[in-house]
C-alpha cells in the first residue's frame, strides 16, 4: 500500500473542503484566517482584560463560537489573557479554567464517595 492511499481525508471543519488530515483539522486558507482572528482577540483581551465571550465577539466582528473555541483550545490561558465565560457545569462566570472551583471541589467530593463506595482509597494509583 502506497503513502498515497493510506492517507486520511477528512472536511475542513470551517469550510468544509476535502483536505489530507496532516497536524489540524483545517485548511490552510482558514487556519491563515483563524490565526489572524486569534492575535486579534488577543490584542483585544490584553487591552480589555476579563472582558466577557459577548463583548469579544461583538468587537471582533466574529461568533461566540469562535471565541469559546479559542477559549476551549486553552490558547488564550497560555498565553496569559483572561476572558470570562461560562463555567460547563453550572454557567457561572469564570476568568480561567473550565469549570469553576466549586464545581471542581464538588466533583472531587462526588469522585471520593465513588472510590470510597468501591473500597478504593484515595490515595491508590489508578
Amino acid at each position: 500500500m502506497s503513502d498515497e492511499n493510506s492517507q486520511k481525508l477528512i472536511s475542513c471543519r470551517v469550510c468544509g473542503v476535502i483536505m489530507v488530515k496532516l497536524a489540524r483539522d483545517i485548511c490552510s486558507k482558514c487556519f491563515q484566517k483563524e490565526e489572524e482572528l486569534f492575535q486579534k482577540v488577543k490584542g483585544f483581551l490584553r487591552a480589555n482584560p476579563g472582558a466577557s465571550v459577548k463583548e469579544v465577539a461583538q468587537a471582533m466582528n466574529c461568533p461566540e463560537e469562535q471565541v469559546e473555541y479559542f477559549i476551549r483550545s486553552g490558547r488564550l490561558e497560555r498565553i496569559g489573557v483572561k476572558v470570562a465565560h461560562p463555567c460547563q457545569i453550572c454557567q457561572k462566570t469564570i476568568l480561567d479554567g473550565m469549570i469553576c472551583p466549586e464545581c471542581k471541589r464538588n466533583l472531587k467530593d462526588q469522585v471520593s464517595t465513588l472510590k470510597s463506595a468501591a473500597g478504593i482509597k484515595d490515595d491508590e494509583k489508578e
